[in-house]
């Protein structure tokens, strides 16, 4: 599997550093009376090293599952789940404690010790947890302060485009109709091409004009743009367009599966004597269309791994799209056949 990356790497090393942070000065700060009135004792550094030690591990299992594994969940869904970690937290806190007092010559703490130990540890938990979420938030609203820089940069570009496209349009739009007219009758089949033609045109002048279009008015595009594709290739190339009902509203950034399409063709279609298929399905699930762009044809013989860094300028023009736009991945995978399937989600 492939996703164009572009959050900092540097990001998850920030993270585990402030997440370490949070444990040691929250342990000295717990340890501030018996340091004031002891002082720093080897007794006492070993305590806080062994209380870091275990609450990290601790901590970690839940900082790994509600950062990493349900990072995608709505805040207020990983706000209440804090209620069970929690528990589970001060649970795994306690197990780790009775193994290593016996391990060194201590005995293992009574119910009245657990029971007193828990609101320090809860407390503990609750301000680590606190600070986490803030730091995400913040590197959040980072991210989507550059996206939102990214798609202003976009649209002062697509500006540009359109400024270059209007220069008289029509007269293109009015050639071919010109050209459709003088065909003799016998020549139906290509006046239907041309007329095509001329369709892709429009909607290749709206997509300079527009941020964002039906998903109906892409696959309605994509099917004229394949059946073209199709008068070229004749045979050897087939296609399949499937949406489930309701996704006709959903909006998406124009000309956004063109270029993927277009990969296929021409690494796996064009290639091949045989030629091949090209299937597009979009699903809804879970409140998102799922969109799935999965070729046969030609192998990919190369590797998935470095697939954006191959000079496909269209796959990763489409990754940064849908990353600028709606902060989602593009994933690249080989299929059962050989060939390649391009995925993403959008919100419906």
């Amino acid at each position: 599997m492939n996703r164009e990356r572009l959050r900092p790497v540097a990001t998850s090393k920030q993270e585990i550093g402030l997440f370490i942070g949070c444990l040691l000065v929250m342990s000295v700060l717990y340890s501030t009376p018996r340091l004031v009135a002891h002082g720093l004792t080897l007794d006492l550094i070993n305590e806080l090293v062994v209380d870091c030690t275990i609450m990290s591990l601790s901590c970690f299992p839940i900082w790994w599952l509600h950062f990493t594994v349900l990072a995608h969940w709505p805040l207020k869904k990983r706000f209440a789940l804090h209620v069970v970690t929690a528990a589970c937290y001060y649970g795994i806190w306690v197990a780790l404690y009775q193994i290593y007092n016996p391990l060194v010559g201590k005995p293992m703490m009574s119910g009245l010790q657990v029971l007193q130990n828990a609101g320090p540890n809860l407390l503990f938990y609750v301000q680590v947890f606190s600070i986490l979420h803030i730091y995400h938030f913040f590197r959040e609203r980072e991210s989507q302060l550059l996206r939102e820089k990214a798609l202003t940069d976009l649209a002062h570009q697509s500006e540009i485009n359109a400024l270059k496209a209007q220069i008289q349009p029509h007269f293109l739009f009015n050639t071919l109709n010109s050209i459709s007219a003088s065909l003799p009758p016998k020549q139906e089949k290509t006046r239907i091409l041309i007329a095509k033609l001329a369709d892709t045109f429009r909607y290749a002048l709206r997509a300079t004009q527009e941020t964002l279009v039906p998903l109906s008015s892409e696959l309605e595009f994509i099917q004229i743009y394949l059946t073209l594709e199709q008068a070229r290739f004749g045979k050897r190339l087939r296609f399949h367009i499937e949406a489930d009902p309701g996704l006709e509203r959903t909006q998406v950034p124009p000309l956004l599966l063109q270029p993927l399409v277009e990969n296929a063709l021409k690494h796996a279609i064009e290639p091949s004597l045989d030629g091949g298929q090209v299937n597009i399905v979009c699903r809804l699930h879970d409140g998102k269309v799922h969109v799935r762009i999965n070729n046969t044809g030609n192998p990919f013989q190369g590797d998935i791994a470095n697939i954006f860094a191959e000079g496909r300028i269209g796959l990763s023009n489409t990754a940064k799209r849908l990353f600028y736009h709606f902060g989602e991945q593009l994933t690249v995978e080989q299929n059962s056949y050989g060939g390649l399937q391009v995925s993403f989600q959008i919100p419906h």
